[in-house]
């Protein structure tokens, strides 16, 4: 992979678009087994993508422009670095804001972040002439908890609402591609996306645990701050427990559904690593665990709908 192609993937952090996407694919999926609107099934999470681009870059300009990301790494001995080094790569372990690190200017950046919303925008037209008002509200809701997450005056995700505002916008993404494609409340859909909103937020809820020391000096108030790292790993297992719950009651719509429980392994694993407090790596190790178990979760999901849809457990 050439040294620019790796700059443009650290820039826009491909890789963690894919739960932003997963996240709509599986409202559209749940869909596709009510009705055959495949166009809107594909533009939506299409639409998704250049929000998930759209997120990640601006959250780094802020981030850069407020000082909060430069000071991340200044609380890791050389040890601890190296030791990251041989366990991850830059693909699943995010090594430092891309301003801040030079690999774009500030100038740059706006431009991208111009090109992506243009994309955004028009990929959407005919999402809107599809949905109308729903859609545009849908998305005005979207770019406002997008954008005020780390983005002045509001910066959400510094005074405590950021775990809130990514469990709201993904369960938003997977719904509402549901919702707008079908027009019906369903709650089996709704429950669906309490699990992907859920398992994203957490996912944000571990990464903010790496970044600790310096949210502290940066006068942040994520919950890892409010509740301090102990309490917060603590919370980390009680929402998990809340998590298969949630799964548990899905099972009781349809039986295919038990496969999200394949997740287990990784959640375990997660809890076992931050509670391990011998390991140096105890609040970074776990970010990739975290990452691939919301992506798991999707992916289950999707599995289960696509199974559901080829063998209805009436001809079993």
């Amino acid at each position: 992979m050439t040294v620019a192609w790796r700059k443009i993937l650290n820039v826009l952090r491909i890789s963690y678009t894919l739960p932003f996407v997963m996240a709509s694919v599986t409202g559209a999926v749940f869909a596709l087994t009510l009705c055959d609107e495949l166009t809107m099934a594909v533009l939506i999470p299409l639409d998704i993508f250049f929000l998930a681009m759209f997120v990640n870059i601006t959250n780094d300009y802020f981030d850069h422009k407020s000082g909060t990301d430069s000071t991340r790494f200044d609380f890791m001995t050389p040890e601890t670095k190296a030791a990251i080094a041989e366990v991850y790569d830059e693909r699943i372990y995010w090594d430092g804001n891309a301003f801040d690190k030079g690999e774009v200017s500030e100038r740059q950046g706006l431009i991208i972040i111009s090109m992506i919303a243009i994309g955004a925008l028009l990929v959407s037209i005919p999402i809107i002439l599809y949905g109308g008002w729903l859609v545009i509200l849908m998305g005005a809701i979207g770019f406002f908890l997008a954008f005020f997450y780390t983005a002045p005056p509001l910066n959400l995700g510094a005074r405590g609402l950021g775990e809130l505002d990514v469990g709201a916008s993904f369960f938003m993404m997977s719904f509402f591609t549901y919702y707008v494609i079908v027009g019906e409340w369903s709650w089996e859909m709704f429950l669906i996306a309490l699990t992907v909103g859920l398992t994203v937020m957490l996912m944000r809820f571990v990464d903010q645990m790496s970044g600790y020391e310096a949210h502290v000096k940066g006068g942040e108030k994520d919950w890892c701050v409010r509740l301090g790292l102990e309490d917060a790993v603590r919370a980390e297992g009680a929402f998990l427990v809340v998590l298969y719950v949630l799964c548990a009651v899905l099972v009781c719509f349809d039986p295919l559904y038990a496969l999200m429980f394949l997740t287990l392994p990784l959640s375990m694993k997660l809890m076992k690593s931050l509670r391990n407090k011998d390991d140096k790596l105890r609040f970074i190790r776990p970010a990739p665990i975290a990452f691939l178990l919301a992506l798991s979760n999707q992916v289950l999901i999707v599995i289960s709908l696509t199974v559901q849809s080829v063998l209805p457990w009436t001809i079993w």
